[in-house]
């Protein structure tokens, strides 16, 4: 394989911090989640083994609330006095059906001087949504991520592939298709996902010039979905100057660094 070495595989009792190592993660940090496939679960799986750290939970889009997190609803919270681990969110959406199970967030500038002010270690930020699917490519107006981020991190769910480019497996099939191009219905391979997520159009739209962009191949739950996901993360890394990319098993407790 050459250049691709995997580095990182652990057990099921240290996998959150070594992801936070295989991102790279120091002690301060603002890290946006695009994507599809694993956004929420992997800043989930961050804010339960931050040990020491103070860390707080926000969405520029619309989001669930995090089983088990606090929340502050305002346009104004007040942080100083919540004890981390926090999510805070700018309202509930206007739905009254769904103002219990949706949060509004806020907007990217809002974050940025939320960051600079706010007594957090880190700041997680759900940076787009994908309506429960397994993988997407970001709309026009997408992804709101903030320009302060020292880290973006794609997502992708190696379960679409071998799937019809279509809905439901597939958020926005036809701004895939302009990417990769493949016709919407056909089977979606590795390298598909991958030239999605390597692209300026895909993966890394919006990431600020000085983050780092970390791509992350969730729901690897098998020996051969590891292998799928690893072929997507060797695309990415020969279509794009991104220099690592994460392979994981939440389900299973396996996590996998390719650089």
């Amino acid at each position: 394989m050459g250049r691709y070495n995997t580095i990182l595989a652990v057990d099921r009792f240290c996998v959150n911090m070594e992801l936070a190592r295989a991102l790279g993660l120091g002690d301060t940090e603002l890290v946006s989640f695009v994507g599809a496939g694993g956004k929420k679960t992997a800043i989930g799986r961050l804010i339960a083994d931050a040990d020491a750290l103070r860390v707080g939970y926000t969405t520029t889009t619309h989001t669930p609330p995090l089983d088990g997190l606090p929340v502050v609803v305002g346009e104004n919270p007040p942080l100083a006095a919540t004890e981390p681990p926090v999510a805070f969110a700018a309202g509930r959406v206007a739905n009254p059906e769904r103002a219990d199970e949706k949060l509004r967030g806020f907007s990217p500038d809002t974050v940025c001087d939320l960051f600079a002010r706010a007594p957090f270690d880190w700041l997680l930020v759900k940076a787009d949504g994908a309506r429960r699917r397994e993988f997407k490519a970001p709309g026009t107006d997408e992804p709101a991520v903030p320009a302060a981020s020292t880290h973006v991190v794609p997502v992708a769910a190696v379960t679409a592939v071998g799937e019809p480019l279509a809905e439901p497996v597939v958020h926005r099939p036809g701004r895939i298709a302009a990417l990769t191009n493949l016709c919407v219905g056909e089977t979606l391979t590795p390298r598909a996902v991958g030239t999605v997520l390597a692209s300026l159009e895909g993966g890394r739209k919006h990431a600020p010039p000085h983050a780092t962009v970390t791509p992350l191949v969730n729901k690897a739950d098998t020996p051969e979905k590891r292998a799928l996901a690893r072929e997507i993360v060797e695309t990415v890394l020969d279509r794009s100057p991104i220099e690592r990319g994460i392979v994981s098993s939440f389900e299973t407790d396996y996590l996998g660094v390719i650089e």
